[in-house]
């Protein structure tokens, strides 16, 4: 598998142990998952350890080239951790570049959409890596620490992306390398989050989005919120992942977590994934979180006069947005969207993206969906297909429930 994760042996091994704080698996209603993710690989039984499901294209030879967790416990339980207690996720979709030498700060402000000077001495921020047409190469969390820069990014990105850096380097001083392999992503997401993290020795200090340490081989903890609770994004040394993962499972508050209950969470908080939401053909203007990414008052950067044309000169065909269902019917992954004329169905204006109920709104049908700019005004109403019934819904913005969208 081109992007298997070394928890893999952890999870079969611990699928074996008495399940004392385990029960039934949730039922999770159908079209949760979106994008590329299908329901296939393991049954989920207990002798074969969690369910799994695929991440991303399948590879040539038509095997899933990246696996996640679906749930571990009970997609009810693990979201309930996220809400109130400390949900741990293994993120073997995520990948992993790092950015070294003195020249990586000035190197990358030209190449991203954001303004990094601003993280000089440490710091996260989000930015997208535009092309010359402006279109978006990938959705990356800068991270500066002491020594390094680090964008955190999907894994089917990461070979790719370093390669388009590496590229622009010349005379500066800067390595680019993608450590996706060597280098793995855990994180922790919940109220007691930042406590946890300090019991096993990685507290951050005050006021700090980012802290590095010789732990496990090496680590670097960065902040996170991109389900709506305080979170921690965890790099790890490839060789020290497996301790670091069962020493946070030890810990008395942490459940362990799959990508239901993450798929859940992060659609009431307003956070679309690249690659599912919205991808490659899509300009910044389109995402619906054009405002944490893009700042209009930096340097130029590959695509910045498409960009800049667009916010003063012209508004996208389509944006991203948020949809509140009017019926506890469930509108899955590329069910179409259609105009709503005075109540009668009209044409169709675009397609949703991602879905799931919505705890926190008393488990409320609510999806994102790619429609017309002309449709996406906060309060218009529209047609949406959802388990083969046409139901209204109203749209808004990304965010339903949480703290503030990332």
């Amino acid at each position: 598998m081109r992007f298997a994760s070394p928890l893999a042996p952890l999870h079969r091994i611990a699928s074996l142990e008495p399940r004392s704080r385990q029960s039934q698996h949730g039922a999770l209603r159908p079209g949760a998952q979106t994008g590329f993710l299908n329901a296939e690989g393991h049954d989920g039984g207990e002798s074969s350890g969690p369910e799994y499901i695929a991440f991303g294209p399948h590879d040539a030879s038509g095997e899933a080239s990246c696996e996640v967790v679906a749930e571990f416990e009970g997609t009810e339980l693990e979201y309930a951790a996220i809400r109130r207690g400390c949900a741990l996720f293994d993120d073997a979709w995520r990948g992993t570049i790092e950015v070294t030498g003195k020249d990586r700060l000035d190197l990358m402000n030209r190449l991203v959409t954001q303004d990094i000077r601003k993280l000089q001495g440490g710091g996260v921020t989000r930015g997208f890596l535009t092309n010359r047409k402006g279109r978006i190469d990938a959705d990356l969390s800068i991270v500066e620490t002491a020594d390094k820069l680090l964008l955190d990014l999907v894994a089917h990105d990461a070979a790719s992306v370093a390669s388009t850096v590496q590229q622009f380097v010349f005379a500066e001083s800067v390595s680019v390398a993608d450590c996706t392999r060597s280098v793995h992503a855990i994180s922790l997401h919940g109220p007691h989050a930042q406590r946890v993290l300090a019991s096993i020795g990685l507290a951050m200090p005050d006021g700090a989005q980012v802290c590095s340490s010789e732990l496990y081989g090496g680590t670097t903890v960065f902040a996170t919120a991109v389900l709506g609770e305080q979170g921690y994004s965890i790099r790890v040394a490839w060789g020290g992942a497996g301790a670091l993962w069962n020493d946070l499972r030890a810990e008395e508050l942490v459940r362990r977590a799959g990508w239901n209950a993450y798929n859940i969470a992060r659609i009431e908080n307003g956070e679309p994934i690249f690659r599912i939401d919205f991808g490659p053909t899509h300009l910044p203007h389109e995402t619906g979180v054009l405002e944490t990414r893009v700042s209009f008052t930096k340097g130029c950067y590959p695509g910045q006069e498409v960009v800049a044309r667009m916010q003063h000169l012209g508004k996208p065909k389509q944006i991203l947005v948020g949809l509140r269902l009017r019926s506890d019917l469930l509108a899955t992954g590329d069910a179409a969207v259609f105009a709503d004329l005075d109540g009668v169905q009209g044409e169709q204006i675009g397609t949703v993206t991602s879905s799931s109920v919505a705890p926190m709104l008393g488990a409320a049908s609510v999806a994102f969906a790619m429609i017309r700019s002309h449709s996406s005004a906060t309060g218009t109403m529209v047609f949406v297909e959802a388990e083969g019934e046409v139901v209204r819904a109203q749209v808004q913005a990304l965010q339903f429930f949480g703290g503030a969208a990332s």
